[in-house]
């Protein structure tokens, strides 16, 4: 009711009201105050609707691909799981397994590069957040630091340094191998060591320097 009599009153104000000429007329007053409470409250709801479009609106998922996207990487204990490759690979290594939801990127004789599928640096040249195979620098000198890890019985050594993993080992044909991957694959030494197992250097491979 006190809706009703505010509206009342600001219809007069707004000169909704009776023309003085006519007289008073309370009845038609109490109409003409409901029909424009009834027209507010529409209002009302009417703006509410429209916020609620906006909320949807932004709740629309940025991404314009057609087609699904990557599968979801699969967690282990100890990290992201591997899985058999039996995709393509580029000339100077190959790969048994990879990382569930990862990917060859690209490489060359001198590295392989996998990375997340979708990664939007493609670049092979960049090795940050990615995992690389590659041989020992020509200007590296002895094993190198960390802990010892065999790989596949083979001598090996691992350590974490800035976010990254390294396992640098002697692979069955004598090659000096190093293995670098992120921190956020969440692999201990055995988990990385046990990727390694599955490497092969081709007879192309080769060192780069620096």
């Amino acid at each position: 009711m006190n809706d009703l009599k505010n509206v009342l009153e600001q219809a007069l104000a707004d000169g909704h009201g009776p023309d003085p000429a006519l007289g008073a007329e309370p009845g038609g007053d109490l109409a003409r105050g409901r029909r424009l409470l009834r027209r507010r409250r529409v209002l009302g709801l009417t703006g509410l609707a429209g916020g609620a479009a906006v909320v949807a609106a932004v709740a629309v998922p940025l991404s314009t691909g057609t087609g699904p996207g990557p599968a979801p990487a699969h967690q282990t204990a100890t990290g992201i799981a591997l899985v058999a490759y039996r995709g393509a690979q580029p000339a100077g290594y190959q790969v048994s397994q990879v990382p569930s939801g990862w990917v060859i990127q690209g490489g060359n004789a001198y590295a392989l590069v996998l990375a997340p599928q979708g990664d939007n640096n493609t670049s092979i040249n960049v090795f940050v957040g990615k995992l690389v195979v590659m041989l020992q620098s020509r200007d590296a000198t002895g094993p190198g630091p960390g802990k010892p890890q065999p790989v596949a019985g083979r001598p090996g050594r691992f350590a974490v340094q800035d976010g990254t993993e390294i396992l640098a080992y002697t692979d069955q044909k004598g090659a000096q191998v190093v293995i670098q991957a992120p921190t956020s694959l969440g692999w201990d030494a055995a988990r990385l060591a046990k990727f390694a197992a599955g490497v092969q250097v081709l007879h192309n491979a080769q060192q780069g320097r620096g």
